[in-house]
């Protein structure tokens, strides 16, 4: 062990690598987000952190909902590109051809190839730092259990194993 810069150590903990959607009316965003948790069993809840000046918090805000896609191992341009570009400028979902199905659950349609969808209602929001802590009930679940996850380690992509 030596001692470390705290962003070093910060970028240890080993985090999913994700979307985060919502859509309103014919507006649809996608955006890449890492600092993700399950925070509740009962009820089957997950924390999100996502900046406060992210385009898909404006609609998640204005929907009360969001889909969770944590990506798989070889996802990482699906997620380079949605981390790097706006929603306000950008059809994410359209410039990457990405197909989507309908929830079970909630209006916001799920990603049809990934490692797992969770269909979440917001149940809360707290400002912490330069981000915004989002609280989502998980509604509905789908999985590939073929797939291993793409990670987020020691700050940026990176595949399983």
């Amino acid at each position: 062990m030596r001692d470390a810069s705290i962003s070093e150590g910060l970028g240890r903990i080993v985090c999913p690598c994700a979307l985060i959607g919502a859509k309103k009316g014919e507006i649809h965003d996608i955006t890449t987000v890492a600092w993700v948790t399950q925070e509740s069993s009962s009820p089957p809840q997950v924390t999100v952190a996502l900046h406060s000046k992210r385009y898909v918090l404006e609609l998640l805000r204005e929907t009360g909902e969001f889909v969770l896609s944590l990506l798989a191992e070889d996802q990482e341009k699906i997620a380079s590109f949605c981390g790097s570009h706006s929603g306000r400028d950008t059809d994410k979902i359209k410039a990457l051809g990405l197909e989507l199905e309908p929830s079970k659950a909630i209006h916001t349609p799920r990603l049809k190839d990934c490692l797992a969808n969770l269909e979440c209602k917001v149940t809360g929001e707290y400002e912490s730092g330069d981000h915004v802590i989002v609280v989502g009930q998980v509604l509905a679940a789908n999985i590939d259990p073929s797939r291993k996850p793409l990670l987020y380690y020691q700050h940026q992509i990176t595949r399983w194993g």
